[in-house]
Order: C-alpha cells, then sequence, then structure tokens
C-alpha cells in the first residue's frame, strides 16, 4: 500500500511540474508573440515599400501579414526561397507557423508556398501559390490584390477551358481517324484530360438532357454558358492546368430508359469515343462502345434499373478508353 501510494503521488508531482512547465512554455510564447508584433511595425513599414524584395524582406511581409490572426502563435522564417514569377509577383516558401501549442512549443508548424505581389500599398500576400497556378498573374493594382489575382487565375483557366472546347469543335469537323488504338500515347494524366460528351458543345442541349447517361455535366455546369441557364452555376471552370486532351464521347445513341410492369423499354447505348489532340486540333484514334441492359436485370434490379443501367454503361465507356489509349488514361466520370 505505501509503495502505492509513492507511485501515485510521482505521477501527481510529474503532473503538476509538466503541466507548469506548459503553463510557463505558453505564456512565453505569448511574451515572445506580442513583442515580435510590436518590433515588426517599421521593419514592415520598409519591407513593404521596397522596389524589389530580398528574402529577408519577403519574410517579414509574410510574417507580417500571418501575426495579424490572433490563431497565428508563431511564425519563424527558415531557409527561405524566393522565385520570381512575373513583374511584381514572387513565389515565397520558407515561414513556419504554428497554430497549436504543441507545435509553437517545441518548434514544429506547417511551411505554405505563396505568392507575393506588389500593389498600391505595396507588397502584399496574394496567396497560396497551388491556388494561383504557381503565381502565373500580373501585378494588381487596385486595392483588394488576393482577390484580383484570383480573377485573373479564374479568367485564365476559363480561357484554357475554352480554347480546349474550340478544339474539340474544330476537331470534329475533320474526317473521322481510321485508328482503334492510339498508339505512342504517353501516359495521361486524369488532370490533362477532359471527358465529355460531344453534345454538350452544342447549341441545343434540349436532347440530351433527356438521355439516362451523361458525361460531362458538372464541368458543363460550371464552364458553359448554355448549361448556365438550366440554373445552376458551380463558379469558375474546374481545370487547374493546361488540357492537352478531350474523350469526346460522340454520336451518341440513346432511348430513354423506361419501366413499364414486368419489361422496359431502351436501355440501349451507343456511340463512338474519340481522342482528340487539343493542340493538333484532330482526332487521333476513335472506338466504337455500346452496351444492352440484360432482360433478367430486371427481375432483381427493378427499383434501381436506372442506376444500374448508368453504372454499366459508364464501366462500358470506361473499358473503351482505356483500350482507346492503350491503357494511357485511367479516366475518372
Amino acid at each position: 500500500m505505501r509503495i502505492l501510494k509513492w507511485l501515485v503521488g510521482g505521477v501527481l508531482v510529474v503532473a503538476l511540474v509538466l503541466g507548469g512547465a506548459f503553463i510557463w512554455g505558453m505564456q512565453r510564447v505569448s511574451r515572445a508573440r506580442a513583442a515580435r508584433v510590436e518590433a515588426l511595425g517599421p521593419l514592415l513599414a520598409r519591407a513593404t515599400a521596397v522596389e524589389s524584395l530580398s528574402p529577408e524582406e519577403a519574410c517579414l511581409v509574410v510574417e507580417g501579414h500571418y501575426l495579424k490572426r490572433a490563431t497565428v502563435l508563431t511564425a519563424e522564417c527558415r531557409s527561405v526561397t524566393l522565385e520570381p514569377t512575373r513583374p511584381g509577383v514572387v513565389r515565397f516558401r520558407g515561414l513556419v507557423l504554428a497554430d497549436a501549442w504543441d507545435d509553437a512549443l517545441l518548434g514544429g508548424g506547417y511551411v505554405p508556398t505563396l505568392c507575393l505581389s506588389k500593389g498600391p500599398r505595396g507588397w502584399e500576400v496574394a496567396g497560396f501559390s497551388h491556388e494561383l497556378l504557381d503565381c502565373q498573374f500580373d501585378a494588381p493594382t487596385g486595392p483588394e490584390p488576393a482577390k484580383e489575382a484570383l480573377a485573373q487565375v479564374e479568367r485564365l483557366r476559363r480561357a484554357w477551358m475554352d480554347d480546349a472546347f474550340a478544339a474539340v469543335r474544330e476537331a470534329l469537323t475533320r474526317p473521322e481517324s481510321d485508328k482503334e488504338v492510339c498508339e505512342g500515347l504517353p501516359t495521361l494524366s486524369k488532370w490533362d484530360v477532359l471527358v465529355l460528351d460531344a453534345d454538350l458543345l452544342g447549341d441545343d442541349l434540349s436532347v440530351r438532357m433527356e438521355r439516362t447517361t451523361r458525361i460531362g455535366d458538372v464541368l458543363g455546369f460550371q464552364c458553359l454558358p448554355a448549361m448556365k441557364g438550366q440554373g445552376l452555376n458551380l463558379g469558375p471552370c474546374a481545370a487547374n492546368r493546361l488540357i492537352s486532351h478531350v474523350v469526346a464521347i460522340d454520336d451518341i445513341d440513346e432511348p430513354p430508359l423506361k419501366v413499364a410492369g414486368s419489361s422496359y423499354s431502351g436501355g440501349r447505348y451507343a456511340a463512338v469515343v474519340k481522342l482528340v489532340d487539343v493542340r493538333s486540333h484532330q482526332v487521333l484514334c476513335q472506338r466504337k462502345v455500346s452496351f444492352q441492359l440484360p432482360e433478367e436485370l430486371l427481375l432483381v434490379k427493378r427499383q434501381n434499373l436506372n442506376f444500374e443501367y448508368s453504372k454499366q454503361v459508364r464501366a462500358a465507356l470506361h473499358e473503351g478508353i482505356e483500350k482507346l489509349t492503350g491503357g494511357k488514361l485511367t479516366a475518372e466520370f
């Protein structure tokens, strides 16, 4: 019993010591933060006004930006890298931020990659690099550099998308390809390839909207004025990179799927899958894809027949695209 009391007493002593050390550490961090914020005032004023940033000045700009936030406990520069991307725009990395007490006390944290730009008020943080195309925008000229930089990037993404759409429209007017497999393709990233119904690019979408299977609706609602008229607007186009290829599902024949009693009509899908090279505006290869819903599915999946049919059509399209590209593209749609 005496040993147990000693053990309990020892644990309590250790807990009190650790708790006291933690509280002392929190106080130390808070005092150091307050002193740094006060010292930053004149340093930050000089750093934001310079014509060209040095790594040390860039660090002051970013440190001042983050220490305005009450949630940031510590901000410390380590191994700063500074890369100009446009006149008055640089990509910055090297500030270690801590917004959790364990990181603040132990010297840890996270390191964001940021875009800095020189505007009417001097140098400011415009946003995260991954949201601003690795800082590929012109220096803002208005009072809200972050909003202006993002608007520029959104316009650029939209222009890329419009160019890709225009390339597909032109390619589909040219003579058809006689190749069922595109040979010599590099491995294609899903981020560089769009997959969509070719009739999504037409002016009249009424017939398409009646079909059971439609590929590219989300993209269309984001990027096509004709689909925004449907009443749904998800904002700017989602493409983050320059699109290199488009898988266009063309010549689609799909009667509506209708269930009546113990039978159904429709359930048949046929199309031609074409791989379009956006840069050359041509169809590199194309392959027919078809699917027929088996009658026996009606008996076991009557309540979910539309879902099952659409799932199997998409599976057939996935297989067709994989064969078309010789396994170089595993598309997500």
